[in-house]
């Protein structure tokens, strides 16, 4: 991957996540509705899992070589914001659910009621297993990790294990968390068949140039005809009656896939742009993964604690304002540490026999 690649997709993966932090910002309840014709969160997810799967088939090639090196990297990646947000989650939402009830139902919170089975189910990321759909407390967001965690143990099941067990092993591990979660593989597997595909074969500008402007023109009309039509994602579930959300996941998916194809040809003409802010946007994709999970508890509680009403600027200043500088600097002491946390289990795999420290290749 060229070192143009590398930067936009930091840019693109920290878009991602600001538009699906005002899916939620700008909720009724949360802002009185402010920047509701921004609201393409679900469209981000689907850009997040192609992304996955397109870095996982660069580390794997370049970093990654053994099952255990692929495993810690991906726990430590996980594991580094996951864990804070379980915690942070718990706590906001008890400070801010006796003040503000009402923004406590529905939507989100369903767990409130029986905390202990869904924050234990979304540790090990179970909370969407078969028909379940149990993310912890507000933390909404958190669903796709009991997608993508799954889609990281099937790969390195597939990628690492001996034929033909290991096509067999992730085929069970699909089985075994559910149809709904295995409906989204090939989207995930997309992002990796792309970054392979363009490895192999050299792409003419003239094709690239029209994938890479071609497919966001595609994304805009297509979402405007969705809108249009009211088949915009719904509550996502695995049933014939939004079997047309799947559709939409794949169109949004394969346009993005497109796209990043195309830059991929082109990328030398925008490498005077993206290395002159390479280290801003290095050091802003540094709290995308905490920005994604830690949003909505923090926003939640802001709308709480806020005496004004959510229409009210000065709960929006502390909805759109403050609940992102409070991202950044817990990002300081979570995501941004997560070769702390790779160390942390180097040393417990070591200590229970599993492996060395310096036998474990590292990886960013």
């Amino acid at each position: 991957m060229n070192r143009e690649t590398s930067i936009y997709l930091d840019l693109v993966r920290f878009t991602a996540a600001v538009f699906v932090f005002l899916t939620h910002a700008s909720r009724e309840q949360s802002s009185g509705g402010l920047l509701w014709q921004l609201q393409f969160g679900r469209e981000a997810v689907d850009v997040f899992f192609v992304l996955s799967g397109f870095v996982i088939a660069h580390v794997v090639e370049t970093r990654e070589h053994a099952p255990l090196s692929y495993a810690v990297a991906r726990a430590a990646r996980i594991w580094s914001v996951a864990l804070p947000a379980l915690v942070l989650t718990f706590v906001l939402d008890r400070i801010g659910q006796p003040l503000r009830p009402e923004n406590y139902v529905g939507w989100c919170c369903d767990s409130l009621g029986r905390p202990a089975f869904e924050y234990l189910g979304s540790l090990v990321f179970l909370n969407e297993i078969w028909s379940r759909h149990a993310p912890p407390g507000s933390a909404l967001p958190y669903w796709s990790l009991g997608f993508e965690v799954w889609y990281y143990v099937a790969f390195g099941v597939a990628f690492f294990g001996r034929r033909p067990w290991n096509l067999i092993g992730a085929a069970l591990v699909m089985l075994a968390i559910g149809p709904r979660v295995a409906a989204l593989f090939p989207l995930w597997l997309l992002g990796f068949a792309c970054y392979r595909l363009d490895r192999r074969s050299a792409v003419d500008p003239r094709l690239g140039w029209a994938l890479c402007v071609g497919a966001p023109i595609a994304f805009v009309l297509y979402e405007q005809d969705a809108y249009r039509y009211g088949e915009i994602y719904a509550a996502f579930s695995l049933s014939s009656e939004r079997l047309h959300d799947y559709a939409q996941d794949y169109i949004v998916g394969g346009l993005f896939a497109l796209h990043l194809f195309g830059f991929r040809a082109v990328s030398g003409a925008f490498a005077p742009l993206l290395r002159r802010w390479e280290k801003p946007i290095r050091w802003i994709a540094g709290a995308t993964f905490s920005l994604y999970l830690f949003h909505v508890p923090l926003i939640e509680a802001a709308a709480a604690l806020s005496p004004w009403p959510a229409s009210a600027w000065p709960t929006r200043g502390m909805v759109f304002i403050g609940v992102p500088l409070i991202v950044l600097a817990l990002a300081e002491v979570t995501e941004r540490r997560k070769a702390a946390w790779r160390r942390g289990i180097v040393g417990l795999l070591a200590f229970g026999g599993i492996g060395k420290p310096g036998a474990i290749a590292r990886s960013p």
